[in-house]
């Protein structure tokens, strides 16, 4: 298979470009390509949030993926994707970012790049993920629209410099590269242990949904498979795969 990155197709406005790749069998197709954008028009988050674009100032690019994985393990390479970004800023940068479950990459306690996998199988079954990733470079929260400034950054901000933005991409490529040779080499233990490592979550509280309707906990870490495991105050045990959480410290 071709490494990650082999081919980078860059464009200057699209409306999304997970959208774009999820559209196109000939990008699909293509283990590695690269799509990236200066500009998103309708940029995407998990649960149809919207994903802020600032022309110029971000980078915002998919990434197609062909993983050599269970089907039950594809879902740890959204997880794989945050680690990569995480471990490319002290790379490039010696910034020191934590990890929010499952596709944030925090400074400072803020947002500074979302993640959002999506998949469409191929004539055979099998997955093909294109997994969209927007860091915010350039510019200052103040940048933003107002209902976001109080929770987002930019390198730039956080960092205190101007920052190249080829560079971030070509590091961000490179972890990823490495890390999914890792978890299709059978290391997705070391991975999940190098994530926890940097998560930002154990520990906080929580309220989550549950067929008994919401109730209140702790995180208590991530299972094997990459999920997130919660205690509730009664003392059990919930692993919670996508759930929308709202965390309350």
């Amino acid at each position: 298979m071709q490494p990650i990155g082999h081919a980078i197709v860059r464009l200057d406005s699209v409306p999304s470009t997970n959208t774009l790749v999820l559209g196109r069998e000939d990008y699909l197709s293509r283990h590695g390509l690269v799509v990236i954008a200066r500009h998103q028009t309708a940029g995407r988050g998990r649960l149809g949030r919207v994903w802020a674009s600032l022309p110029g100032a971000q980078l915002q690019f998919s990434v197609v993926i062909h993983p050599r994985l269970p089907l039950a393990e594809v879902p740890v390479v959204a997880l794989v994707a945050g680690l990569a970004v995480a471990q490319a800023l002290v790379e490039a940068l010696a910034l020191r970012p934590r990890l929010k479950w499952p596709n944030d990459v925090l400074l400072g306690g803020r947002k500074v790049c979302g993640i959002l996998a999506e998949s469409k199988a191929d004539a055979s079954g099998a997955p093909r993920l294109v997994v969209g990733i927007g860091v915010n470079c350039g510019g200052t929260a103040g940048d933003f629209p107002p209902e976001l400034r109080g929770t987002v950054t930019t390198l730039a901000e956080a960092g205190g410099r101007p920052v190249d933005n080829e560079a971030v991409l070509q590091a961000i490529l490179r972890r990823l590269e490495a890390l999914l040779a890792r978890v299709e080499g059978g290391e997705k233990a070391g991975v999940l242990a190098d994530w926890s490592a940097l998560a930002d979550s154990v520990g906080r509280r929580v309220r989550f949904p549950t067929p008994a309707g919401p109730v209140e906990g702790t995180i208590a870490g991530l299972t094997p498979d990459g999920a997130l495991l919660a205690q509730d105050d009664a003392g059990r045990s919930h692993v919670l795969v996508s759930s929308e959480l709202e965390w309350l410290g």
